[in-house]
């Protein structure tokens, strides 16, 4: 119970905090975003700040019923930690500053500003890169934490 706890001191204290530097670092101004002047109704939509929190929540929290588990079963109460901490450092920082640089970029997504701002090669790398990224989603749903429970921590064969 202490470290779930000391988990969500460091995610909402860690979030706070490392908000506040992820704000200055890049630092946000008041240009029109995409959404309003490439309005279009399908691609471009401006929506109301709490639904675009939520989307932006959804997103990050997609993967946590999936690697929350499979951490909580190899490693025990300590995912309680490390997961709020790769969460803040790792999760919100990479949300803010890519959906920053894209939002700068016109509205654009990143494997179109990776085309665009490097070469064949390094693209290349990207689309393989993410590929195998897809390949690893897969097989954490193929390899579930069920079957991680039943081989490691009751020791079922087959």
């Amino acid at each position: 119970m202490a470290t779930f706890v000391l988990g969500l001191v460091i995610l909402f204290v860690g979030a706070a905090i490392y908000g506040k530097f992820c704000e200055k670092v890049f630092g946000p101004d008041d240009r029109e975003t995409p959404a309003y002047s490439k309005q279009d109704g399908i691609d471009y939509i401006p929506m109301r700040g709490w639904k675009n929190g939520l989307i932006n929540l959804l997103n990050i929290a997609g993967t946590g019923p999936i690697i929350g588990p499979i951490q909580g079963i190899l490693f025990g109460p300590i995912a309680f930690i490390t997961i709020p901490i790769g969460n803040v450092i790792g999760g919100a920082m990479h949300d803010y500053f890519s959906g920053m640089i894209c939002l700068r970029d016109g509205g654009t997504q990143m494997p179109d500003m990776v085309r665009k701002y490097s070469n064949k090669g390094i693209y290349g790398v990207y689309q393989v890169f993410l590929s195998v990224l897809l390949l690893l989603v897969g097989a954490v749903f193929i390899y579930t934490p069920g079957d991680i429970a039943a081989t490691q921590v009751f020791n079922f064969s087959g």
